[in-house]
This record gives C-alpha cells, sequence and structure tokens, in this order.
C-alpha cells in the first residue's frame, strides 16, 4: 500500500481511517502499558481522552485548510495521529485539553493574515493560550508567537501590542475571584508557575529514545527543507508559511522546558511539526524517502508499546 498516495489525497475515508486508528491504537497502548481497569470510569476516561484526541485532528485540518497550511492532503492529520499516539498513553486530560485550547488559539493566530478582526482575534488568541496555561504552564510560551504574529501584520497599530497584556489582566481578575470565592485562597497563583526541567533520564528506555530520535531528525530535516524553499513561497502565503516555522521552534521550547518529562509534554510539537512534515511530504520527487517516512510514522505508535 502506498501511503503518500493515499494520504496525498483528501476525502472522508482518511478521516474516518485515523479516527478508527486512534481508537484502536490507543486502546491497545492502554491494554500493553497501563493498568487499565475495565469499569465504568477508567472506560469512560478512556473514550473521552479518544474523542479529545480525534477532535484535536479535525481541529487541527480546520486550521490547515482555512488558512492554507498546505495544499489539498490529509498528510498533516496523518502526521499529528502519528506523533500523538506515539506517547499516548501518558497523557493526562489536563494535557490533551492544553493543547486543544493551544490549537484553537493558533486558529486565531493563522487568520490575523485576512485582515479581518484584528483586534478580536489577537483577545480571542490570548485567551486562548492563558487557558491552556492554566493546565499546562509552558503553553504560555505560545504568547510569544503571537506578538510575533502581530509583528509580521501588514498594517501594525500600536494598539494591537497591548491587547494581550489586557487579556491577561482580565484573565487574572476572573480566575483570582473564582478561586477566593471556590477556596477562600489566593494559592492558586503561586501554584500556577512551574520550574525549568532538563532531566530528560525518563527518555532513556529504547522506544521512546528510538521514537524522539526519529521525530526530531525529520523535524530537522523537514524545517531546513521548508526554509530553503522560502524564496518560491507566494507573497499572500508567505506570512503563514514563516509563522509555522515559528509556531514549530516555540512548541520545542514547551516540550524542553516541562517540568516532568514523561513524554506527554511532546504533545504540544505534534500540530506544527505534522504542518512542516506535510509541507515536505507534498513536493514533488524523492518518492521513495516519502513513503519510507510515513511507514516509520504508522510504526512508531506500535513500537511505543514495548
Amino acid at each position: 500500500m502506498m501511503l503518500t498516495s493515499f494520504f496525498g489525497k483528501s476525502s472522508p475515508i482518511n478521516f474516518l481511517l485515523l479516527g478508527i486508528f486512534i481508537f484502536l491504537a490507543t486502546l491497545l497502548q492502554q491494554i500493553y502499558q497501563t493498568n487499565f481497569q475495565y469499569n465504568l470510569k477508567e472506560s469512560t476516561l478512556l473514550l473521552v481522552g479518544i474523542l479529545l484526541l480525534v477532535f484535536s485532528m479535525l481541529l487541527l485540518d480546520f486550521i490547515i485548510r482555512k488558512n492554507k497550511l498546505t495544499q489539498s492532503h490529509t498528510f498533516g492529520i496523518f502526521i499529528f495521529s502519528c506523533v500523538v499516539l506515539t506517547f499516548s498513553f501518558h497523557l493526562k486530560w489536563e494535557t490533551l485539553l492544553a493543547q486543544i485550547f493551544i490549537l484553537f488559539g493558533l486558529r486565531r493566530i493563522f487568520s490575523l493574515t485576512s485582515g479581518k478582526n484584528t483586534e478580536k482575534k489577537i483577545f480571542d488568541a490570548s485567551l486562548w493560550i492563558l487557558l491552556a496555561s492554566y493546565f499546562y504552564f509552558w503553553s504560555i510560551l505560545m504568547i510569544i508567537f503571537l506578538y510575533v504574529a502581530i509583528m509580521h501584520q501588514s498594517h501594525k497599530e500600536l494598539r494591537y501590542y497591548f491587547i494581550p497584556m489586557v487579556a491577561y489582566l482580565g484573565m487574572f481578575l476572573i480566575t483570582t475571584a473564582f478561586f477566593y470565592l471556590k477556596e477562600d485562597s489566593f494559592q492558586w497563583f503561586k501554584e500556577w508557575p512551574e520550574s525549568i526541567s532538563f532531566n530528560y533520564t525518563t527518555y532513556a528506555p529504547p522506544p521512546i529514545m528510538i521514537g524522539i530520535t526519529l521525530l526530531l531528525t525529520v523535524f530537522v530535516w523537514s524545517f531546513s527543507h521548508r526554509l530553503s524553499f522560502l524564496s518560491e513561497v507566494p507573497k499572500k502565503f508567505k506570512t503563514n508559511y514563516i509563522l509555522v516555522m515559528h509556531a514549530a521552534v516555540i512548541s520545542l521550547f514547551m516540550a524542553a522546558f516541562a517540568e516532568e518529562k514523561t513524554g506527554e509534554e511532546l504533545l504540544f510539537m505534534a500540530a506544527p511539526m505534522a504542518i512542516v512534515v506535510a509541507g515536505y511530504l507534498e513536493r514533488k520527487g524523492e518518492d521513495y524517502l516519502k513513503e519510507a517516512l510515513c511507514w516509520a510514522f504508522l510504526l512508531l505508535p506500535f513500537l511505543a508499546m514495548y
């Protein structure tokens, strides 16, 4: 089966098969890697996790198509699904929610190039990022990406740079009031920030090390390839083409700064990386290398089980 030919097209069957793939791979990982108990609570949590993963995949596809980040194909969501499933047995619902909120923020940021409702989009993106940071603190780094996107606007206004600050102040006041009413305490603010850890010993097991090595190698190769073709990108698509690379770099730092390295932090690299790799796969030539690459990504989730 030629994966490049299959996912090089956009068809409803692609989405259906990827949804089934996410369901089966997640179920198998729970069976082989965790002490999964077949009771109502555990089954419900598993089903919710699977639905969140499928929703993330569909949301990423919407972002890609709406903003024309790639050509019309499903390489992006295929790579995304494989990367997510490689580390999904470590995922907690907080991380899944943070990732979805980040995707909502990216949706608003990439749409800034339309030049419509700019203030509202900046404010919305700020709120989504801040909300994500409550569940995974280092999501806050995406605020940097938001400012990068503002700087790339063709018509910049000074007030744009202050909108994220207003959003932060509003979110801070609302959250403080909520926890004060709920717990009669302001301790949430002290517990919100996380320290930076560079202890990567948990990546030592061979399956995880092989997966991370492959992902980072492909990421660097695709990133370099994308950079080399920058001059060929039409002007109207160039801003988002560049922004994808910025998002990819920032997501790398989001994962690297995680206080506790479990593998789940790599989830935040999945969306930007999927877009970058899809940009390489959609180019002509090197068919055998691309086919081998697709099969390698497909096998990664199953390799991670052992």
